[in-house]
């Protein structure tokens, strides 16, 4: 979505654009989403949700949705009315099959060309400004000469060394909830002739899934997301909880910290009034525990706490600790105070008291990355040499704070950092509002 909403933005600018595309099919992970881009209704929200990111991209964010909504509709996207989001949110929801066409179409009416199958590698510089690329495509190598670069390769989620290093020694147990071809070429390209990268590197978005042996294809990521998370209890495989369930934005936070326990993979648990607690945008959790089931997932089912812990020795969990950490839990919140409950449990504490009870074996996956390359409200990538470090315990006096930007080089969409960490605020608007001013922005050379 970042590529083609920058791309068309800059032929609008009278730009010659090529696209380069290392997929054989268009629409990236736009493709494959629930279509609703959203993000927070203001910025006073986001400090208390989302803290320890850009401000200033994040307002830009918030700022630049409504018009850029505007915008996408007079392209030809068909774009539901204006709903709220959770409790702090508001956008509008595409139909990312309509959307994906209609996007690709617009870019070739207005004179784009599109290289699909056509992977970048570098970037090529002179002089410190960068003049190009090298690309490769089913006959080899490709050089493309060009007066500006746009970068929007849509995250490191899918390179497993690099999620290694900076997210989780799990990696090879994560699933990837994305396309496959966001492997972190623009982030290597970019680090590679010195951009500067934005703090947090190990945060990203994503839900947990139903664990192996389920089947399922790329489409059907949203009906195996497990995204009742913060109203269940989760247990690691050691029996053990880890997390606050119900901390963050929604279940991602939670997604987040099961991508550090052994195998990335943790269990949900809910008795049957939570399985049919419905929350807003989101269905009661037992129709995603059916469509789990359905899937082949492990899901188990029980009368009593003592025989579902049984049971859930099959998956390699110790019974008896799984026992202790539910009647703990149990107890914690049943008292007056929660405090004797370790990790704490700020909002929904509910007991697990009602049959029957369900545990689901879950596994943590990531959608995209939120840390990535530091840029400026032009989208131009900064270097590091010439940038002062973003770590906010940073105290400079105005006079040493200095940031310049490679020049000829602008970013879009995941491969920006900044905006997003262990808080969300929405995939699709990052891509389109981030999309719209790099495109912008490359074209007049600003």
């Amino acid at each position: 979505m970042a590529g083609l909403c920058a791309a068309i933005s800059a032929l609008e600018k009278g730009a010659n654009v090529l696209v380069v595309e290392k997929g054989t099919r268009f629409g990236g992970s736009m493709r494959l989403s629930n279509g609703l881009i959203w993000t927070f209704a203001n910025q006073a929200q986001v400090r208390k949700d989302v803290p320890d990111g850009d401000e200033a991209m994040q307002d830009f964010l918030v700022d630049g949705l409504t018009d850029s909504l505007v915008w996408l509709v007079s392209q030809g996207v068909e774009l539901e009315p204006e709903q709220t989001f959770q409790w702090y949110g508001r956008g509008r929801r595409s139909n990312p099959a309509q959307m994906t066409p209609v996007l690709v179409d617009r870019v070739k009416a207005v004179g784009g060309r599109i290289l699909l199958g056509t992977a970048m590698q570098a970037l090529r510089t002179e002089d410190g400004a960068v003049t190009g690329v090298l690309a490769f495509d089913a006959n080899g190598a490709l050089e493309v000469q060009a007066d500006s670069v746009l970068l929007a390769t849509g995250g490191f989620q899918g390179n497993t060394e690099l999620v290694a290093r900076y997210i989780t020694p799990h990696a090879d147990s994560m699933y990837l909830r994305s396309n496959p071809c966001s492997t972190g070429d623009g982030f290597i390209a970019a680090v590679d002739i010195g951009a500067a990268v934005t703090p947090l590197l190990n945060t990203f978005y994503g839900h947990a899934l139903t664990a192996p042996p389920a089947r399922f294809n790329a489409f059907e990521f949203q009906d195996m997301s497990q995204k009742y998370g913060p109203i269940a209890v989760a247990l690691n495989l050691e029996g053990h909880r880890f997390a606050d369930e119900s901390a963050g934005t929604g279940e991602e936070q939670l997604n987040f910290f099961i991508a550090s326990q052994p195998r990335a993979t943790a269990v949900y648990i809910v008795d049957a009034a939570m399985a049919g607690m419905s929350s807003e945008n989101n269905p009661p959790p037992r129709l995603a525990i059916a469509r789990a089931r359905k899937a082949g997932g492990p899901v188990i089912e029980a009368d009593n706490l003592d025989d579902l812990s049984e049971k859930m020795h099959a998956w390699g969990l110790p019974p008896g600790e799984v026992l202790k950490s539910l009647q703990a839990y149990n107890a914690a919140v049943r008292s007056e105070s929660g405090d004797r409950l370790q990790p704490a449990r700020r909002r929904n504490a509910f007991p697990i008291e009602k049959a029957p009870f369900t545990a689901v074996l879950v596994r943590s996956s990531i959608t995209y990355t939120c840390g990535g390359l530091r840029a400026d409200l032009d989208m131009r990538v900064l270097r590091r040499a010439s940038s002062i470090s973003m770590l906010p315990m940073v105290t400079a006096d105005l006079s040493e704070i200095q940031t310049a930007a490679i020049p000829n080089l602008y970013v879009a969409g995941c491969d920006l950092g900044g905006i997003s960490n262990r808080g969300y605020m929405g995939g699709l608007s990052h891509a389109l509002v981030t999309g719209r001013a790099a495109g912008t922005a490359a074209a007049s050379g600003g």
